[in-house]
C-alpha cells in the first residue's frame, strides 16, 4: 500500500508492539537501531553461534560482509538496513516482519539484494511491508492491499495482480491506465466502450464498467492502425515524453490519455517526441474489466 496506509501499523500489532504478540517472530523495523561497537558484534546479538556464522553468510550475499570489522555509526543508511536484513534472516524465529526491508538500499546493489532476501525467505514465513510492487511481486506468494487503514483485497499473488478487485486497487497496484464505459459480453471477453475508444479485456461485468491495464502492457509503434494480434489498437498523438529512471514514459492522446512505458532505446528509435503520431496495442487478456 502507498505511504499512510496503515503498514507499519499492522506489522507493530502484529508483532505484540504496545500489546500482546500475535505471531511468535523476528520484527525488523524500518530504520534498524545499530548499538556501539563494530557492524560484525552487532550482527550476532542474540544469536546462537551457528545462527551467527549463518548471518555472517547473509551479510556477504548482501554486500556487507566486508564491513563487519567496521564501527557500525560509520555504515551508511542501506548499509545497515542490509546488516539489520542478515541478521533477522538468520532468526530462528516462526515468522519474520520485515518493514520496507529494501526502501535504504541502492537501486545499482537493489536487484540483487533483492534476489538474496527472495533466496533466503524460500520456506519461511513472513509478513513484508512495502510501498513498491516490484518488492511484493519478488517476495511474496500472497499479496495483500491496504489503503488508509483499509484492506481493499487479498490473495495469491498472481490473482491480485491479473484481477484488480476495483479501481481504488488497481491506483495502489500502480495501474496507470483507467477506461470508464459501458461494458458488453462478448466471444467470452468483455468489450468496454467509452466516448473515445472501445477496449477489450478480462473480465464478467455488464452496465457501467471500467478497463483498467498497465503502462508496461502497452505496446508503442509509429504511423496509423493496421491489422495485428492485440485485440486494443488505438492511433493517437504523443502529448508528453518523460525520462524516469530506467524507462521512458510516453503519454499518448487517443481521445483520452494512455500511459505507456517504453525503453530508451525504443523511444529513440522510433523518434517518439511530442506531436508523433503513434499506434497504441493492449492484449486483451492484460486488460482488466472491473464495475465501476
Amino acid at each position: 500500500g502507498p505511504n499512510g496506509a496503515g503498514k507499519t501499523t499492522l506489522l507493530r500489532r502484529l508483532a505484540g508492539i504496545g500489546g500482546e504478540a500475535l505471531l511468535p517472530c523476528h520484527y525488523l523495523p524500518q530504520q534498524p537501531y545499530l548499538f556501539r561497537g563494530t557492524a560484525g558484534w552487532n550482527l550476532g546479538l542474540g544469536l546462537d553461534p551457528e545462527a551467527t556464522a549463518w548471518a555472517a553468510q547473509l551479510a556477504s550475499r548482501l554486500g556487507v560482509g566486508h564491513l563487519l570489522a567496521s564501527a557500525a555509526h560509520t555504515l551508511s543508511g542501506g548499509e545497515r538496513q542490509r546488516l539489520a536484513l542478515a541478521r533477522a534472516l538468520a532468526h530462528g524465529e516462526e515468522w519474520l516482519l520485515l518493514d520496507e526491508p529494501l526502501s535504504a538500499v541502492d537501486r545499482t546493489d537493489r536487484d540483487r539484494v533483492l534476489a538474496e532476501v527472495a533466496s533466503a525467505l524460500e520456506g519461511r514465513s513472513a509478513v513484508v511491508v512495502t510501498h513498491d510492487l516490484d518488492v511484493g511481486v519478488a517476495l511474496a506468494d500472497r499479496l495483500a492491499v491496504i489503503s488508509s487503514g483499509r484492506l481493499l483485497q487479498q490473495g495469491p499473488l498472481t490473482e491480485v495482480l491479473t484481477g484488480p478487485a476495483d479501481a481504488e486497487v488497481a491506483r495502489v497496484l500502480g495501474v496507470r491506465n483507467v477506461i470508464d464505459g459501458t461494458a458488453t459480453p462478448s466471444e467470452g471477453l468483455t468489450v468496454v466502450k467509452s466516448a473515445a475508444v472501445e477496449v477489450v479485456g478480462r473480465g464478467d461485468v455488464e452496465g457501467h464498467a471500467r478497463a483498467l491495464f498497465g503502462a508496461e502492457s502497452v505496446a508503442v509503434t509509429m504511423g496509423t492502425v493496421g491489422d495485428g494480434s492485440p485485440r486494443n489498437r488505438w492511433q493517437g498523438r504523443v502529448t508528453e515524453v518523460r525520462r524516469l529512471a530506467s524507462l521512458v514514459e510516453v503519454v499518448v492522446d487517443v481521445g483520452q490519455p494512455v500511459v505507456a512505458l517504453v525503453t530508451p532505446g525504443a523511444a529513440e528509435e522510433l523518434g517518439i517526441g511530442p506531436g508523433s503520431v503513434v499506434t497504441l496495442s493492449v492484449k486483451a487478456t492484460s486488460v482488466v474489466v472491473v464495475p465501476a
